[in-house]
């Protein structure tokens, strides 16, 4: 496993945590038929949704860094930058073109697979303010390793989003409860995602994370590798 894959999976699990996703599961839990019961099969779907977006807004990206691959060194730097300015954001730096959001709603039933698969897909195509910022930042890892697979790093960062989502939906009546206690908490959780973003970058500019990469490379698996 790579450190991008690793920080793309906590990025996703910062997502979760962030102000603007955590306050909002327990009705997004509702829309899937929790007050009915737990919504697993109706989660899954729902999960699948939003994975589905992540992994195909991925793709371009990726693309784009295959590509570029020759002007890898640059694109490291350039998008080093951009992820700091990502993590200052989350730290208080406040840009107006960072501000933006685009919100997409799902009116239909969501208390069915179809319409839970759908709604998960409106969920991952809706930024917000404190998402996109670090969904750009992986956008921008993704660049910045296309030719080490960097497709798998959307993979990762939905499961950090779909495991704990899943969790709460497998103890609906107790996670829900732990949720709402811990949003409280959710301002320290997106200033410790700007920390280890501006740390990602500052590893992109300096060349360190190319290196650490390369690293964790030799560790992996021969198949393993190769199947990514």
């Amino acid at each position: 496993m790579t450190i991008g894959v690793t920080a793309a999976f906590l990025a996703g699990l910062f997502s979760f945590l962030s102000p603007c996703v955590l306050p909002l599961v327990p009705t997004y839990l509702m829309y899937l038929g929790g007050e009915r019961g737990r919504p697993i099969v109706n989660a899954i779907f729902f999960i699948l949704g939003f994975s589905l977006v992540f992994v195909a807004l991925g793709l371009p990206f990726t693309l784009i860094g295959a590509v570029l691959k020759t002007y890898k060194p640059l694109l490291a730097q350039i998008g080093g930058g951009l992820v700091i300015l990502f993590g200052l954001y989350l730290l208080g730096l406040r840009l107006p073109f960072m501000g933006r959001e685009m919100r997409l709603r799902y009116e239909g039933n969501a208390a069915r697979p179809g319409g839970a698969f759908l709604l998960g897909a409106a969920f991952g195509a809706g930024w917000t303010p404190c998402i996109g910022p670090i969904l750009g930042a992986i956008l921008t890892l993704t660049v910045v390793e296309a030719s080490m697979g960097g497709a798998w790093l959307l993979v990762a960062y939905a499961l950090g989003l779909a495991v704990p989502f899943m969790l709460v939906a497998l103890f609906a009546d107790r996670a829900t409860r732990w949720v709402r206690r811990s949003a409280r908490y959710t301002r320290w959780v997106e200033r410790a995602a700007g920390v280890l973003m501006v740390f990602v970058g500052v590893l992109l500019v300096s060349g360190i994370f190319t290196r650490l990469n390369n690293y964790f490379i030799r560790l992996t698996p021969e198949w393993l590798w190769e199947r990514l």
